[in-house]
């Protein structure tokens, strides 16, 4: 993993038991409920992949559908603190960045990435490896920061260009400050995933100006 895409992980090295206990005080957001109902398919016996699990609030969840549960995190305070939440699959939970991981080709039945994916600087080793780790007819469901929430948080108003942008999540407690590279819908929706995963689904969320935005793909 680059230094630039290091430097956005460190973040949750030095702040990952604050973030976890913020999360855990707020009610259940919107945007987990509307992540949750895409998750359509029975699980018991499929391998799933949390990608960038953070401290692991996601795994029971798929655990207790009867998944073999996988989680990776690029910080390690973060998955110490996944080990806790879900001890059933502490062992297969590893310190590993989303666009370059151990995992063999086609091993997934299904990936999930939430709040994580935007994290990257450059996004297309992190779909070209979710492509590789799925199983043919794979899905993979992302869920991200929304571009227009962060081209409002961009200190040059111009929609293309590179940056670093940096926000304050206001509803949790104690309110959390998060710095991440701003992305274009372009950036997501590459020719290369148009190519080789299929949109089954896409949300927004339903805020003024949306905070996040998910979608549902298949490997083709």
């Amino acid at each position: 993993m680059s230094r630039r895409a290091d430097a956005f992980f460190q973040q949750y090295d030095r702040e990952g038991l604050a973030f976890m206990r913020a999360q855990r005080s707020s009610p259940m957001r919107d945007h987990r409920r509307a992540f949750r109902a895409q998750v359509t398919i029975p699980l018991r016996g499929k391998t799933v992949l949390d990608a960038g699990c953070g401290y692991g609030h996601d795994l029971p969840f798929y655990a207790k559908r009867g998944a073999c549960v996988y989680g990776t995190d690029p910080s390690k305070a973060m998955i110490d603190l996944a080990r806790q939440q879900c001890p059933e699959c502490a062992d297969r939970l590893s310190v590993q960045p989303i666009q370059k991981t151990a995992f063999p080709n086609r091993f997934f039945d299904l990936v999930t990435s939430i709040y994580a994916l935007h994290n990257a600087p450059d996004l297309q080793p992190a779909f070209r490896e979710m492509h590789r780790i799925l199983k043919p007819g794979g899905l993979f469901i992302y869920l991200v920061q929304h571009p227009l929430f962060v081209f409002q948080r961009k200190t040059h108003q111009a929609y293309h260009r590179k940056e670093t942008v940096t926000f304050t999540i206001p509803d949790m407690q104690p309110p959390c400050t998060i710095r991440q590279p701003a992305h274009t819908f372009s950036d997501y929706f590459t020719p290369f995933v148009l190519d080789r995963f299929e949109l089954l689904a896409f949300a927004e969320g339903r805020e003024a100006v949306p905070m996040w935005f998910l979608a549902k793909l298949r490997k083709r």
